[in-house]
């Protein structure tokens, strides 16, 4: 178990960067982490419930996403096959295709407000977004019910 407790509390230290403002909070928690683990013993599934329920974890987090990563040395294979990887994802293909969806997305979206504020102008809006829920409402609840027959054959 202290393997374990060691892993979670040696993030910070080996791949983050704990600001100096946030030092004090870092060892607060790893000393919070040492005796929730000391309560569980050797029960991974209890430490880990505890984790969460006490708001260890909410802590955890929060600090985790307040430090910076730290910058890590990439060997030469590491660079070769990152950089193949990128040239597989962006080819000029797959570029124009990205470049022609984000058109047509922005196209629907300036259709879609246009008629919106045509509908309000014409004072149907409200109808409209009624009927729809109602559509919405209807199929949902028809998708729910058709998968509650099917789970019993």
């Amino acid at each position: 178990m202290k393997a374990y407790l060691d892993a979670k509390c040696n993030v910070f230290t080996e791949h983050m960067e704990v600001p100096p403002e946030f030092q004090g909070e870092y060892e607060l928690l790893c000393e919070d982490i040492y005796s929730l683990g000391d309560l569980c013993g050797e029960d991974y599934n209890k430490f880990e419930e505890q984790f969460v329920s006490t708001g260890l974890s909410e802590r955890y987090n929060s600090l985790l996403a307040r430090c910076k990563p730290k910058a890590v040395k990439m060997t030469r294979e590491q660079k070769l096959t990152s950089m193949k990887g990128y040239s597989q994802i962006f080819t000029p293909k797959n570029i124009a295709k990205e470049a022609a969806g984000m058109a047509v997305t922005e196209l629907q979206e300036e259709a879609i407000a246009m008629r919106r504020e045509k509908m309000i102008e014409d004072g149907v809006f409200d109808d409209y977004t009624r009927a729809s829920n109602s559509v919405e409402a209807a199929v949902s609840t028809g998708k729910f019910i058709f998968d509650k027959f099917r789970k019993r054959k």
